[in-house]
């Protein structure tokens, strides 16, 4: 089958390299052995224009002199370079702030990935284009004749919104790497947040407060934040930490390797997830495979992931609705927050999904099968990710995997 996946991201891009490029990455070279796979992304410094890494052909396109014509750009070379290719099914990895403006025969053939809603987030994220980004969300998925999602909260988001028409909504949750489940958690003297450092969306704001307000009455403990971010995001979280009285105490990590990540998650009191909105935040999962998970803001990803979530929603601009969460931290051991992570959906040690999937050549029938008989809701090893995501593709445009 030949797959052509539309996502302005891209590992290895410098303003952005978050969740979605890293699950399209994952999710891909377990398949590109079978499937003839091409990601169009937005083009970078440095970046090569047409490559192939893990058996997947990146084609770059647009500019490279900013992260804001980078964006511009990628819109509509991305479409154009979609007419010129050949292939069996296409997907748009929806981005606000990268909306693409694709004509209707083709829309009728491709599938939609919808990761989140941003909502008036996106007003507050970047005044001057949120009103645009936000009439794309609202009208994009109306516009395609299926849907993919990575969350149960997400998905039945979107089925209300397209309640009466005939589109089917799938979701296919991000896949956990094993390794996760095997570090050795020791409770350290830090709090953790790992992620993209997206101030707002993250909700480092609030999460910086917190901590300053709970520091008197931890007088040994630190905050770390670890995560790649754009300049403008870099200087935001630098001015918010030396505003708050308690810098000595904070790490502004940046983006830190595999090795130092997994360090981290090991040694960490606890992490934390405050964002005002998420798809599914593959972070957080990590975090709770790893023994380290914590508080997170009480938004529809948080309870889909750990179960339960703290305080009244991310959403609200002060910090206190994280204070209570993070004191009762302090009186949980860490290795206790592992098992059961909301909609049934069960932490599988001795025996992880990847293992029993095996072979990337199951079918998507062996693929459902699976989850069935372990009942896995939502946390899934990275192979079943892929093989899910394959077979969905593949029903719901009628084709056979070969």
């Amino acid at each position: 089958m030949k797959i052509c996946h539309l996502i302005y991201d891209d590992i290895a891009n410098p303003w952005l390299a978050g969740g979605g490029a890293v699950r399209a990455r994952e999710i891909y070279r377990r398949l590109a052995e079978r499937h003839q796979v091409t990601l169009i992304t937005g083009l970078f410094p440095g970046a090569q224009r047409d490559e192939e890494l893990d058996g997947i052909r990146f084609v770059r396109v647009g500019s490279d002199r900013s992260y804001a014509r980078s964006r511009l750009a990628y819109c509509r070379a991305s479409v154009e370079q979609l007419k010129q290719m050949s292939w069996d099914v296409w997907v748009n990895e929806f981005s606000a702030f990268a909306p693409l403006r694709v004509p209707a025969d083709i829309r009728r053939r491709g599938v939609l990935f919808f990761q989140h809603f941003m909502g008036r987030h996106a007003l507050a994220k970047r005044p001057l284009v949120g009103l645009p980004a936000w009439l794309a969300e609202r009208r994009v998925l109306g516009a395609y004749p299926r849907i993919l999602t990575v969350s149960p909260s997400v998905q039945q988001r979107v089925e209300h919104r397209v309640r009466g028409r005939n589109i089917p909504v799938d979701c296919v949750f991000n896949g956990v790497d094993q390794r996760y489940f095997n570090l050795s958690s020791k409770s350290g003297d830090y709090v953790l947040f790992l992620g993209r450092a997206d101030v707002h969306m993250k909700g480092l704001d609030l999460l910086v407060a917190a901590f300053a307000q709970i520091s008197e009455s931890y007088p040994n403990l630190r905050l770390k934040i670890a995560g790649r971010a754009e300049e403008t995001q870099t200087a935001l979280l630098n001015k918010l930490v030396s505003g708050s009285g308690v810098e000595e105490r904070i790490d502004v990590l940046g983006a830190v390797g595999e090795e130092e990540k997994d360090a981290l998650l090991a040694n960490a009191r606890f992490a934390c997830m405050p964002s005002r909105y998420e798809g599914w935040g593959i972070a957080a999962v990590e975090a709770q495979a790893a023994g380290a998970q914590g508080p997170a803001a009480a938004i529809d990803a948080a309870t889909d992931m750990v179960g339960q979530a703290t305080g009244n929603g991310g959403g609200d601009q002060n910090p206190e609705f994280l204070l209570t969460g993070l004191a009762q931290e302090f009186t949980i051991d860490a290795q206790d927050l592992v098992g059961p992570l909301g909609y049934d959906t069960l932490v599988i040690r001795e025996a992880t999904v990847d293992e029993l999937g095996g072979e990337t050549q199951l079918s998507g029938r062996d693929a459902d099968m699976v989850a069935a008989d372990l009942d896995l809701h939502g946390i899934v090893g990275i192979v079943q990710q892929a093989l899910q995501f394959l077979h969905t593709l593949a029903r719901d445009n009628h084709l056979l995997l070969g």
